[in-house]
């Protein structure tokens, strides 16, 4: 006999939604299928019963580098999580001033260890200053189930140069591991912002102006370059416009392992909404910034298309007084880039994706769970309805209408950037290793349910080439 039997619903099976009970056992799916019995019952009748999400790119208990905090730790970011519909995240352990990477990962677990209500895992992070002796810091990550690792562009003491990218790849390529790219050219944003100070152009709105989409072109171009030179394997993160999303198409076309990702933001906000009053347009920067219509309908298509094959919020938790520290002299320079989305990501897919048509059943289930099990190492039990995996799965009520409101939300975050937006389907039920942590919206698990995840490396030997090893002349 199961521990739990979900009845009645729609059960995402493969490519499908089809009718079928889900037998339970110690963490598990066990079985598939009709008549099924257990020692408890939770009906799913008039529901959808979906994979749990993966949220692959957000940011939880960060440490402070002098200007805001993050106001959501790996309790109330991981319960803002799960009442959206993620059963899983990966944050990242972001280093602080003079952490080496490995710190940094400490730091991150310790911070983690019995407060998260859904699973986890972590990315890597290298800067300049936290890159010193690369190869047996990979080596305890890979170690430590830590199989991707992240590189900034630009942001000042984040940032990587191109010798010390090009380390990073081959250094991750040899232990099979993906290297996760915040593609924006930090020469260009600095030149470009410097000019407009000097002509006395600071408004928020010009955020979208020093963060241009030629920047983001450049360097997502650069990346896939640099990934085509060692044979590495690369995510594009946060695409947000026409021309980064054309990059991809152009890097695969040439045969570079390189996965893009983008996120709710870039579909939903445009660089008019940092047009307005100070204290409003704050709610909208972030980095990239919002674009143009014309891009969130490129992304919609290219997200059905497969070119885009990951979907995350990118949670970046600050209160809005922390994002404008000075609203007497508002300055795109000084306000704090990031906004919530944990909560927020599943329900916006759910509803104006899979609802409207715009996204099919299989790309939705793509984007929300099964591409991000696999590039990051967790598809062996994370990602799909399936005997043998683990049972994280959300209820969701395909038909409810619901506002979404900050009121109504569970991030420490005081706002939300989608105030008012009214949204069809919303998570009733959510199941962590077959707990129900939600039930009928309600928060019932134990302190800590979530447990952090080591996930596997991919064989190098199925990585590209590097340049050092081609043989033009016998091509």
């Amino acid at each position: 006999m199961h521990d739990f039997v979900i009845k009645g619903g729609q059960v995402a099976i493969g490519d499908n939604l089809v009718e079928s009970d889900i037998g339970i056992g110690h963490g598990f799916i066990r079985e598939l299928g009709t008549d099924l019995s257990g020692r408890e019952t939770i009906d799913a009748t008039g529901l959808w019963v979906m994979p749990g999400g993966i949220d692959s790119h957000c940011h939880l208990d960060q440490p402070d580098w002098g200007s805001a905090q993050s106001a959501d730790d790996f309790r109330s970011g991981s319960v803002s999580a799960a009442f959206g519909g993620i059963t899983c995240m990966f944050p990242f352990a972001m280093p602080g001033p003079g952490m080496s990477t490995l710190d940094a990962f400490d730091r991150a677990t310790g911070r983690a260890a019995g407060r998260s209500v859904i699973d986890y895992g972590l990315h890597g992070v290298v800067t300049g200053a936290s890159a010193s002796d690369l190869g047996s810091q990979f080596d305890r990550l890979v170690c430590e189930g830590v199989v991707s690792v992240k590189v900034f562009m630009t942001f000042g003491e984040l940032f990587v140069g191109d010798d010390l990218f090009l380390d990073v790849l081959e250094a991750a390529r040899a232990r099979g591991m993906i290297v996760m790219v915040h593609a924006e050219n930090d020469a260009a944003i600095r030149r470009t912002a410097q000019r407009l100070a000097e002509s006395g152009r600071t408004g928020l709105r010009y955020h979208a102006v020093a963060h241009s989409e030629i920047m983001e072109r450049e360097a997502t171009h650069r990346a896939i370059a640099l990934a085509e030179v060692t044979g590495g394997r690369i995510a594009v993160l946060h695409v947000s416009c026409i021309q980064a999303a054309e990059e991809l198409v152009r890097g695969r076309v040439r045969g570079v392992d390189v996965v893009g990702e983008t996120c709710p933001q870039y579909l939903f906000l445009t660089a008019a909404d940092l047009n307005g009053d100070p204290t409003n347009a704050a709610r909208f920067v972030f980095s990239p910034p919002p674009r143009t219509k014309a891009s969130q309908e490129h992304l919609w298509a290219a997200m059905e298309s497969g070119e885009i094959q990951l979907w995350s919020s990118d949670h970046s938790p600050y209160r809005l007084a922390d994002k404008l520290p000075d609203p007497a002299n508002p300055s795109f320079e000084r306000a704090v880039s990031g906004i919530p989305g944990l909560e927020t990501q599943m329900p916006l897919l759910f509803s104006e994706g899979l609802r409207t048509g715009r996204i099919t059943l299989p790309r939705y289930l793509d984007l929300t769970a099964r591409n991000a099990a696999r590039w990051y190492g967790v598809d062996h039990v994370k990602g799909r309805i399936e005997c043998g995996l683990h049972a994280d799965l959300c209820l969701w009520d395909p038909d409810r209408k619901w506002t979404l409101a900050q009121s109504a939300l569970r991030s420490n975050v005081d706002y939300t950037p989608y105030e008012g937006h009214v949204v069809t389907g919303k998570p009733v039920t959510v199941l962590v290793r077959g707990l129900p942590i939600i039930r009928d919206g309600v928060l019932t698990e134990a302190h800590g349910h979530g447990v952090y995840v080591a996930r596997k490396t991919a064989a190098p030997s199925g990585f590209n080439r590097p340049v050092q090893d081609s043989t033009p002349w016998l091509d």
